[in-house]
């Protein structure tokens, strides 16, 4: 087995060892506290202030202009927000009016774009600097936007993403001439390039340890002699009462010595990597559709730094097939990967989130190889090529032929207990297991978060948990634009309408599915598997070319009702392992296997709607319908209400009673006069109904009408057997319904699944 090729050193680089012998030798050997007056706290200040002279001496700085703080996020929020707020109030006990203005640019690091909305939230106002095609920033924009109250410019002195440095000694003249403070976020660029605050005229800048081989959780502030600083935290008065909070010694003693180690090594260092980065961008020409982002010029870029897109190959899934080679590289900034959104950087620089999201940052730093990049550029073409084939959407999907080798199963995970299982299972059936998660709907805030329903923030945490503690490696997809689109949006619509919408079944037929077969396809997978309870049959009896989808053993859990939508071809490589469980044998399993989740209550809530409130949703959401009258069969009206929202058919809540007290239901709901029709639970009894949109799950629809079969229209009724007949004119896409015995609850908008036996015909929704 090859051993892995660590080319994300923008994001992390590797420790150095001389900088973990100083690191341990300080956790054992300097036990005080740097605040306290005895011997132990004496030598505890003297190698927090040994550190603290040799990261002044890597930018210029004296030591007393040196403030440590736990890495480059608190730093910049230090330094922007405590810059602002000191110098606002300084103007304002000088007689100055105003708010406060700041000027920045829309490429900067997550850190110092939070601190400046944090700043907004206090009053200020923030001006952003456009920059052109190539994430360039054009000193007369800056002119441009200086005015009497602005008060501190803050850009950064190379990008994060795109690598690209900027003129911070003209940038940071023009501000001071203004009266303006200047700050560069400088942990991209301190240690890599040259970089001296005296030559700059910065007033403040932004470091951190483990950009430079040394640890994280270790970082810094330059703040010029004479500056005034707010304090973000109460405290003690460490850190000459800028920071409080007791000193990381061991972890600034690493962070000296690493700054001593790279400012020592600096041009040897640039050198060799920038050697590295032509060599690696070379290979990169060689490829069809790559181009490089940011600025090409010579010595424009950090050394180390790389940002290329391959057209038709999405990064997030190229940094994934690359992964699973022993390769690691990333889409963007670490520290906000989890967003999953496309790069704001790159979408500053005018291009669309499609290619946006093709982006695949590689940075590379003092340990890398030509060996390393070779290796780089002989697996790169293949991984992209894959993707881009992945990524056409072929009618059937190319999966791969595990041949000798172990099958590489993809698992689609939700963080529940059943796709977790299912995960277990392939790996003791001797698969290689690839984890991924469908990111559907932003539920940052909300109840959502703590779990127990499908897809939530905590659910994706509860997958990489389980694929964690297996040992298999575990992927985030992002879709929530297509979810919100073709779900959400579609669940609005729908009650505006006065149907009743299935969001679970729309979620299969019109999304899931298809990203996480993609994905597979990208990898390199053999198979796709989830845990859904159905069963597949893939040599259909009859003799046709396509599989069968049947329900599961465990009748109680059988999930095939909801994936009558989904393209039969799809399920020729796709795996159900929990289709012939129950779910005490799929708990029992999970117990065994020790998983996290092997107790985790089912989900039962729409996986958007934490509160489980819909209609609270739909209306503050824009899907309200007309307010109207509550009328009963014969027209008379009972009632008032202020939506047909608030209404599906067979519900009772909210209805009034008839005399004597028995009970109503909603029979119809008319969407375009508002009304809403109640009758006794003998007129919700439905023996006809009209299905349109159906989905057959045969190479064609069957040829003799009417056809036989079992008719389901909810998940948890009961099939009821019944005829289908076709409009000759219809190509069998609209379909007219007979059941023997009337059904209670037929709801437009509800889908109708047909049954043979135990095999999904196909199914459609209800008119």
């Amino acid at each position: 087995m090859r051993s892995p090729i660590y080319l994300d050193h923008a994001a992390t680089a590797p420790i150095r060892p001389e900088v973990a012998a100083a690191m341990q030798a300080a956790l054992t050997a300097v036990a005080g506290n740097p605040s306290s007056v005895h011997a132990a706290g004496r030598r505890a200040r003297a190698a927090v202030e040994d550190a603290r002279a040799e990261v002044a001496r890597l930018v210029g700085a004296l030591p007393e202009e040196i403030i440590f703080t736990s890495g480059g996020t608190e730093g910049d929020n230090l330094a922007v927000r405590g810059l602002a707020l000191a110098e606002r109030a300084a103007r304002r006990a000088r007689g100055a009016l105003g708010t406060g203005h700041v000027i920045s640019s829309p490429v900067e690091h997550p850190a110092v774009l939070g601190a400046l909305a944090a700043l907004e939230r206090d009053g200020f106002e923030v001006t952003r600097l456009p920059v052109d095609a190539r994430g360039r920033i054009d000193v007369a924009d800056l002119r441009a936007a200086l005015r009497a109250d602005t008060l501190l410019v803050t850009l950064a002195a190379a990008n994060h993403e795109l690598g690209n440095r900027y003129p911070i000694a003209e940038l940071a003249a023009i501000a001071r001439s203004a009266g303006a403070l200047f700050h560069t976020d400088a942990v991209a660029a301190a240690g890599r390039v040259p970089f001296d605050v005296r030559a700059l005229g910065v007033d403040a800048a932004t470091l951190s340890a483990h950009k430079i081989e040394g640890p994280a959780g270790a970082g810094a502030i330059y703040l010029r002699r004479g500056v005034e600083l707010d304090s973000l935290v109460a405290g003690g008065h460490q850190e000459r009462e800028r920071r409080p909070g007791t000193e990381n010694v061991a972890g600034i003693v690493g962070f000296g010595v690493a700054a001593r180690l790279a400012a020592d090594e600096l041009d040897a260092t640039a050198a060799h990597v920038s050697a590295l980065r032509a060599r690696l961008e070379r290979g990169l020409a060689a490829i069809p559709g790559a181009s490089i982002h940011g600025d090409t010029a010579l010595d424009a870029r950090l050394p180390g730094t790389t940002n290329v897109a391959f057209d038709g190959a999405t990064g997030q899934l190229v940094a994934i097939g690359l992964d699973l080679e022993g390769i690691c590289v990333s889409t963007g900034a670490a520290c906000s990967s989890g967003s999953l959104e496309p790069s704001p950087v790159l979408r500053a620089l005018g291009l669309p989130a499609d290619r946006a999201g093709q982006a695949v940052r590689i940075t590379l730093g003092r340990t890398t190889t030509e060996a390393e990049i070779d290796r780089l550029l002989e697996v790169l073409p293949g991984v992209v090529a894959r993707v881009r084939s992945a990524s056409q959407g072929a009618a059937a999907p190319a999966f791969a032929n595990a041949g000798e080798r172990r099958p590489r199963i993809a698992v689609a995970m939700s963080g529940g207990v059943d796709s977790s299982t299912a995960a277990a299972m392939l790996l003791e059936a001797g698969a290689e297991v690839v984890g991924v998660t469908l990111k559907l709907y932003d539920a940052s805030g909300t109840p959502a978060s703590i779990g127990g329903r499908c897809c939530s923030p905590r659910d994706i945490e509860d997958a990489r948990a389980t694929a964690a503690q297996l040992g298999f490696p575990h992927y985030v997809i992002n879709e929530t634009d297509t979810f919100r689109r073709a779900v959400i949006d579609d669940f609005i619509d729908e009650h505006r309408a006065g149907r009743t919408p299935n969001p679970c079944v729309r979620c299969n037929e019109r999304l899931k599915f298809a990203p996480l077969v993609r994905f597979a396809q990208a990898i390199g997978a053999d198979a796709l598997a989830t845990g859904h309870y159905a069963r597949i049959r893939p040599a259909p009896e009859d003799g046709g070319s396509l599989p069968r989808l049947l329900r599961a053993l465990d009748r109680d859990k059988d999930q095939s009702y909801f994936l009558f939508g989904v393209r039969p071809e799809v399920f020729d490589r796709v795996i159900f392992p929990l289709g012939d469980k129950t779910k005490d044998e799929v708990r029992a399993i999970a117990r065994r296997a020790g998983l996290p989740n092997a107790d985790k209550p089912d989900s039962q809530q729409i996986c958007f709607i934490p509160d489980g409130d819909h209609r609270a949703y739909v209306e503050a959401h824009g899907g309200a319908g007309a307010p109207g009258a509550i009328v009963d069969e014969a027209g008379a009206e009972l009632a008032s209400h202020d939506g047909t929202h608030h209404f599906t058919v067979g519900q009772r809540r909210g209805v009034p009673a008839a005399g004597g007290g028995e009970r109503r239901f909603v029979v119809r709901i008319e969407a375009t006069t508002g009304r809403v029709v109640v009758g006794p639970r003998s007129s919700l009894a439905r023996r006809a109904l009209r299905v349109s949109d159906v989905r057959w799950m045969r190479e064609r629809p069957p040829g003799a009408w009417p056809l036989r079969c079992a008719v389901q229209i909810r998940h948890h009724a009961a099939a009821l057997p019944g005829w289908i007949s076709a409009p000759a004119d219809d190509g069998a896409r609209a379909v007219t319904v007979e059941l023997d015995t009337p059904a209670d609850g037929v709801a437009p908008g509800q889908a109708a699944v047909f049954y043979e036996g135990e095999t999904v015909l196909g199914g459609g929704w209800i008119d």
